[in-house]
């Protein structure tokens, strides 16, 4: 707190203003540093702009919280939906003369992500080599890099067939992308977890607006996985998420060995979950 104090007091130099961001301190911050925060706030210096970025929704009750809405102002910042990035994507290939179909540009948020950085990047890359042509499902399969929320779509897909060829294939490449493994199996259970949730509530005949109301997931997000519901039975999707949390139990009790920097042992269990979910 000294340091900060120092900081909102402190002069813009060679410059007519001085901006300071602190990341995620609602969050995470101690009650007694952020009382002496929000004490500190009266002392700003007309000179600083003060950012207080949270990455999660903060708790508005705290006295810093109350201190900030009342002297500076408080906005929430959401994320677009993929709905929304594909209307952008539309709008940009409609600008730069790039022949793409709304069902495609949906295709394309669903294969890429949501994030405008990236989808734009590939949008371009494909279109580069669809050279006036119109851009196709099967040229964003081949050129664009999949997210890992989509890898993880086509994943559950590929377990539900039973194709142990085409689910070895899908992890493989997660992982030799980068992806750390651990959160790859993170990202697997959040999906199976989903899975289950939207089945039982399908099961009880509710709809997907009350699912989307009372799971808080994305309505685009509950129209995929509701058609993915289809393919499981509950009893299926029970015993895929106990052998989840079966290797979730042996990683933390040893039994499942993990070295810094070596994780094929939990590699090598993830692999045979899925040969085991797909031999069932």
């Amino acid at each position: 707190t000294a340091e900060f104090n120092t900081n909102i007091q402190t002069m813009p130099f060679l410059a007519e203003k001085r901006l300071i961001i602190i990341e995620d301190f609602l969050g995470n911050g101690s009650a007694e540093d952020q009382k002496k925060v929000a004490e500190a706030l009266g002392d700003i210096s007309d000179d600083c702009f003060l950012i207080f970025h949270e990455t999660g929704a903060p708790d508005r009750r705290t006295a810093l919280f109350q201190k900030i809405s009342k002297i500076g102002e408080a906005r929430e910042f959401p994320g677009l939906n993929p709905r929304e990035v594909g209307k952008t994507i539309l709008g940009k290939a409609k600008l730069q003369n790039i022949k793409i179909s709304p069902a495609t540009a949906d295709y394309l948020v669903e294969f890429c992500g949501t994030d405008l950085w990236t989808i734009s990047k590939e949008l371009e890359k494909v279109a580069t080599y669809a050279n006036g042509q119109e851009i196709t499902k099967e040229m964003i399969d081949e050129l664009c890099c999949p997210s890992i929320s989509a890898s993880i779509f086509k994943l559950t897909d590929a377990i539900a067939a039973r194709n142990k060829k085409e689910s070895l294939k899908i992890f493989n490449n997660l992982r030799e992308s980068g992806d750390e493994v651990r959160m790859i199996f993170f990202m697997i259970v959040r999906h199976f977890r989903m899975l289950i949730q939207i089945h039982e509530m399908l099961d009880k005949k509710e709809n997907q607006f009350s699912i989307t109301k009372h799971l808080k997931i994305n309505p685009y997000v509950v129209q995929i996985v509701s058609r993915q519901c289809r393919n499981f039975t509950a009893e299926k999707l029970t015993d895929i998420y106990r052998k989840m949390l079966q290797i979730d139990i042996d990683s933390k009790t040893g039994i499942i060995k993990s070295l810094k920097g070596d994780d094929s042992e939990f590699e090598l269990a993830i692999e045979k979950f899925i040969i085991d979910c797909c031999g069932e």
